[in-house]
């Protein structure tokens, strides 16, 4: 999951972004939390430019578990909506 534009500061294991890391997307948008396999895997929070986060359990890049506890969650519709924003920005996409 390496975007142009990016910056990722972390470990790698065999080539591939693993452990704790910071991750910072181009539209500056952060995710802070674990990695493995170049993909978000663990707990990591989404924190986005307006202040806005997003608190979640991350399985092969795709939320599998959201705290109700983050401040994103406030309303139903901006709740969809953040759950396509995460699950955006954690699409795997293959160099080559």
């Amino acid at each position: 999951m390496e975007y142009t534009g990016s910056q990722y500061i972390g470990e790698f294991v065999d080539g591939r972004m693993e452990g704790d890391a910071e991750y910072i997307l181009p539209t500056e948008t952060k995710y802070i939390g674990e990695m493995k396999d170049g993909m978000f895997h663990g707990q990591g929070t989404l924190y986005f430019p307006n202040g806005s986060r997003f608190d979640a359990v991350w399985e092969k890049g795709l939320v599998v578990k959201v705290s109700l506890n983050s401040p994103i969650w406030t309303h139903l519709e901006r709740s969809l909506q953040a759950v396509t924003t995460a699950e955006t920005a954690s699409i795997t996409r293959t160099r080559g």
